[in-house]
């Protein structure tokens, strides 16, 4: 066999084993989401906070909606925080015997940051992700548009400011990375 052409199969066996272990090294040193807070709200339903590592400056906010058993919406994002910041705590709003769930921060308790009912499915700010019938690998996901999701928002915020309409609540309603309201030292008005 000529050697320049072993030495060629040599060279790009030896490449295509590199980068096979350099890419399973960056996979398996990717941080796991933590799990920052479970909110209970009975009835085998709960939603959990996750947070990531999303640059050296800020952390990505995510929920995930259960009940019965089943994850009914994973790894929804939300928000960001910066990384100094203590963990944001959170204040729920129940609406329609239980169903419908509205979640603000302490700290700004009249702004509602995330909603979800549990009758229908509906979810804010959730983007559903959807692939062509023949994109059998789900490499190139489709995101619903922010026209449908405010609008499904602001269904949901109204049906729950009826059951809530003392304080007045705030929907947050932008779409793109937003900083949840940094905490601050200062106590919180009751």
């Amino acid at each position: 066999m000529n050697p320049r052409i072993l030495t060629m199969v040599v060279f790009i066996l030896l490449m295509v084993l590199a980068v096979s272990f350099f890419t399973r090294m960056r996979q398996s040193t990717a941080p796991e989401p933590v799990v920052l807070k479970t909110l209970d709200l009975g009835n085998d339903r709960a939603i959990r906070i996750t947070v990531e590592p999303n640059s050296q400056r800020t952390l990505s906010l995510h929920y995930h909606v259960d009940a019965e058993g089943q994850t009914l919406i994973d790894h929804a994002f939300f928000g960001t925080l910066p990384r100094t910041s203590p963990p944001p705590e959170f204040v729920t709003y129940i609406a329609n015997d239980g169903d419908l769930v509205g979640l603000a921060q302490v700290v700004a308790p009249n702004r509602i940051i995330l909603l979800h009912d549990f009758a229908t499915g509906d979810s804010f700010p959730h983007r559903p992700v959807a692939y062509k019938e023949n994109d059998t690998r789900k490499s190139y996901p489709y995101y619903e548009d922010e026209g449908p999701i405010l609008a499904r928002g602001e269904a949901l915020f109204e049906r729950l400011t009826a059951e809530h309409p003392d304080p007045p609540l705030e929907l947050l309603r932008t779409m793109a990375s937003r900083p949840l309201t940094i905490p601050t030292s200062q106590p919180v008005p009751e």
